[in-house]
């Protein structure tokens, strides 16, 4: 058993590193509008900016769908195990919503061109 929770808490350092790589992503898309907004030169182009708001907004929907697998997970461990299960149908449900979040996000994505970029591309769920 502690085998199995070993490895889902590594699964969920693997999601937690891919969730660092989304930051750096934000961030970059974030300060791309800063400079368009300030009449500076961008560093992407808007069709650039849109595809990789798309790209990070997918790589969050997967991490979601990651985290609610751990929690699954362990919510199966702990009730193998005679655990109180509560916090994890809690940490279930939020994973849940956090998936809904996601998609509603690739869908104003997907909605978006590129003349309105600067409207979606807070990457922020």
């Amino acid at each position: 058993m502690e085998k199995e929770e070993i490895k889902y808490i590594n699964y969920q350092l693997i999601g937690l590193g891919i969730t660092l790589i989304t930051t750096v992503i934000a961030i970059i898309i974030t300060y791309n509008q800063k400079l368009g907004t300030a009449k500076k030169e961008k560093i992407l182009s808007n069709k650039d900016s849109l595809k990789l708001t798309y790209f990070n907004r997918i790589l969050i929907l997967l991490i979601a769908i990651l985290f609610l697998y751990i929690n699954y997970r362990f919510y199966e461990i702990d009730k193998e195990k005679g655990v109180d299960i509560k916090g994890d149908i809690l940490q279930i449900t939020a994973s849940i919503l956090t998936i809904v979040g996601a998609l509603i996000a690739i869908y104003v994505v997907s909605l978006s061109n590129t003349e309105n970029i600067a409207d979606i591309e807070n990457p922020n769920i």
